[in-house]
Parts: structure tokens; C-alpha cells; sequence
């Protein structure tokens, strides 16, 4: 499959506001100092421009705008503020070009393994950037840093995806992380399409709760699983098939405590020291928590015979449990 630019945002833009986002694309790619179009409010511009950047990765490069117009506003002027000069501009696009051929392993593979493989190399390749680096927020963080923040990993994520060719945007909305347990602050992340369904994929938060083996707790929600612990607007495509996560689709999700405990059981008997399952259908509890650990205990005495340390983690609002049995 050829590559894709997935401009979600232009799509969903009238022909006015289209004609608009691209002269002002044009103008950035060119890095003009000027660029003259009809008359638009700064308000209405800001939002041209904020979905450019959404659409785009590799316009990370304009910082911002201004805009002046004549007495009768009838046509305007931007003026965008680069971050770097032309040529340094240009030496990054090359790196990053140069970059993306190590996803040419997985072209002709099937989307999902696509975006599979996007997504734990970024894990295992990529850190969260709590310094916040002004890099960090534009794929230039993962490239150049090996590290970024949530800004830079679903912009990243984006282009390799595109890069592939699967549909893939960039949605801005807010969070509250499973391991930081802040109050909703504003995050970004991705809608992917899979198989002509639309699905939440949240790389930054698998990131970040990964300890000894890589996790999937966002790989794949619908809006109802996501919404556990994400908000959004309405302007992003619906996703609204369930179950099919990446614990759904590879037998790791259980419905009740007497599936949890056979999973545990048959996952002891296949050797696994280390079980990820997620729990559908139960609401977090301490309660739920001990009588899991209980569990977990007694299912690997009944099996390996013998008394164990379990050190667990949790994603509360996912219900995604990783034990680790010493």
C-alpha cells in the first residue's frame, strides 16, 4: 500500500475554509514570511491553523501567527513564526525521511500488524519526556531524543502510520493517566482505522504503564472503553466496536472472577511467571484487588505446589491486571 496523508480535519472543513487551510499549507511548506488570503477572524484562523498542525506532522516547524488587515477586512495577512530557518528545516526533513525506512519491515503486512509493530516500537524505543522539552512536542522528540510527550508521540505515531498507510489522526482532547492519578489534563492521541473500523489508540499511556513487558491497555477502544478515563469532542470519527482491543482479540480478557481464575490457572501451567488479564464487567474496588491477589496465590500453589510472592500492577480504570509471581 502507498503512502497516506490522512487529513481528517481538511475533510471535515467546508470549501472556504479548505481553500484557506491550503493556502496557508503552501505558505508554511514554502516558509513564506507573508501569506495573503481572504479576510478571516483570528479566532476562525486559529482553527484553520490547529487543524493544519493536527493533519501534518512535518509542519512542526511554525510556532505560531499573527495576523494584520486592511480598514474593511476584506483581505488579511498571517505571518507565521518559524522555529528554525529554512535549511535547518530541511536537514530535519531528510533525518526524518531517512528515519522512517525502519518501518519498511512491515509493509505488506496487514494493518493491525502495522500498527502493532508502530506501537511497540515506541515503546521500546521511545521515554516519556518529563522535562518537556520544546522538541518533545513534534515528532522531532522521538527522532532526534528517542524521547517526547504526548503532543510528539501521537504526532510521531501519525506519520509512521502514514508512512505505512494506514488511515490514522491525531485526536487533542484530555486524560487522567492510570499511573500519574492526576485530575483530566489536556493529552493527544490517535483514532486508527482497522479493517474500515475506527478505534481509540493511546501509545503515550502504554508507555507509560509498561514495566516488565509491554502493555496494550489503549491499543483499540471504542469510545464507551476509552471514556473511562478520556474526554473529547464530537468532530472525531465514532469508534463504536467493542471487544475488539488487543486483550479482546488475544484470549486475555476474562468477564467474571471464575473466568479470571481458570485464566490464571491455565496461564501457570503454560510456564508464565509474568500474566497480563483484563477484567470486563467489574468496576475497581481494594476489595476486588485482594480477593485478585488471593486468588492469584492460591490458583499457583494449587499448580506449582509451592507458596509465592506476586508483586501486581494495575490500570484501575481499565481493569487491566499484570502479576508477577516470585
Amino acid at each position: 500500500m502507498n503512502n497516506v496523508n490522512t487529513k481528517y480535519y481538511y475533510n471535515h472543513m467546508n470549501a472556504y475554509q479548505q481553500m484557506i487551510y491550503n493556502s496557508l499549507l503552501s505558505g508554511f511548506i514554502q516558509q513564506s514570511n507573508q501569506i495573503h488570503i481572504p479576510y478571516l477572524s483570528i479566532n476562525q484562523l486559529s482553527i484553520i491553523f490547529n487543524n493544519i498542525l493536527l493533519d501534518n506532522p512535518m509542519i512542526y516547524y511554525v510556532h505560531r501567527f499573527n495576523q494584520t488587515s486592511g480598514l474593511f477586512k476584506v483581505k488579511c495577512t498571517v505571518v507565521p513564526e518559524y522555529k528554525y530557518v529554512k535549511h535547518v528545516v530541511n536537514n530535519f526533513n531528510d533525518t526524518i525521511k531517512k528515519y522512517l525506512v525502519v518501518f519498511d519491515t512491515v509493509k505488506g503486512k496487514t494493518d493491525i500488524e502495522k500498527e502493532l509493530f508502530v506501537h511497540d516500537y515506541c515503546l521500546n524505543n521511545f521515554v516519556y519526556d518529563f522535562s518537556f522539552r520544546d522538541n518533545s512536542f513534534s515528532v522531532l522528540g522521538p527522532v532526534y531524543s528517542n524521547s517526547a510527550v504526548c503532543q510528539g508521540i501521537a504526532n510521531f505515531v501519525k506519520l509512521a502510520l502514514d508512512y505505512l498507510g494506514v488511515e490514522c489522526i491525531v485526536v487533542s482532547g484530555k486524560a487522567n493517566n492510570p499511573i500519574m492519578r492526576a485530575s483530566m489534563e489536556n493529552h493527544a492521541w490517535n483514532i486508527v482505522t482497522i479493517g474500515g473500523k475506527t478505534y481509540h489508540l493511546d501509545v503515550t499511556f502504554d508507555m507509560t504503564i509498561k514495566n516488565n513487558v509491554n502493555r496494550y491497555d489503549y491499543f483499540n477502544l471504542s469510545d464507551d472503553e476509552i471514556r473511562k478515563d478520556h474526554e473529547f469532542s464530537n468532530n472525531i470519527p465514532a469508534c463504536i466496536i467493542k471487544d475488539h482491543d488487543y486483550y479482546s482479540l488475544n484470549s486475555m480478557s476474562v468477564i467474571s472472577i471464575s473466568e479470571y481464575e481458570d485464566f490464571i490457572v491455565k496461564e501457570l501451567k503454560k510456564g508464565n511467571k509474568n500474566i497480563i488479564v483484563k477484567i470486563k464487567n467489574l468496576v475497581f474496588t481494594e476489595n476486588i484487588l485482594q480477593q485478585l491477589m488471593k486468588i492469584a496465590q492460591q490458583k499457583y500453589i494449587d499448580v506449582i505446589n509451592k507458596s509465592v510472592t506476586i508483586d501486581i500492577g494495575y490500570n484501575a480504570n481499565q481493569m487491566v491486571f499484570e502479576l508477577g509471581f516470585k
